[in-house]
């Protein structure tokens, strides 16, 4: 592989790290942890139970916002699976004695695809429920998010 070709890998190598990591945070850490100062269990049911204890959903908005978190959380699985595929490719293209630049190339465009797919999907989830919610919910639940995204980890 010639230099520049090493330059290229590397470089697309990097951003699917950082694309891999800003997924992960956007859509685990997000929507379904909610910061180190909650002591209970961080499992991904909890963001439906955190919700209800800190924003007083009522019965009629959970019944509204349920099966928009069900179509959610069916596509996040998804394209979690498309994104764990995509990086094995990544990795058996990577760990060839002589690497396949297209085949390489072609692996992160899936994984990087899968990834900003997740990214926007989860950020239109975002603001659909949003819509759903009464101001002084919209804002604390915006207040999470952004404190979530803000954190260094």
């Amino acid at each position: 592989m010639t230099s520049r070709g090493k330059w290229m890998v590397a470089a697309m190598l990097s951003s699917a790290v950082l694309a891999g990591g800003t997924a992960w945070l956007v859509t685990d850490w997000t929507l379904h942890r909610h910061g180190e100062s909650h002591a209970h269990d961080h499992a991904e049911p909890d963001f439906h139970a955190w919700m209800h204890e800190h924003l007083d959903i009522t019965p009629e908005q959970h019944e509204t916002l349920e099966p928009i978190e069900a179509e959610f959380e069916q596509q996040r699985v998804r394209l979690k699976e498309d994104i764990r595929t995509a990086g094995l490719e990544v990795a058996a293209a990577i760990s060839e004695a002589r690497v396949d630049d297209a085949r390489l190339k072609s692996a992160l465009e899936r994984l990087n695809k899968a990834q900003g797919e997740l990214q926007r999907m989860t950020l239109e989830h975002f603001f659909a429920m949003k819509r759903y919610l009464r101001p002084a919910q919209a804002k604390k639940l915006v207040e999470w998010t952004h404190d979530s995204l803000a954190r260094e980890h």
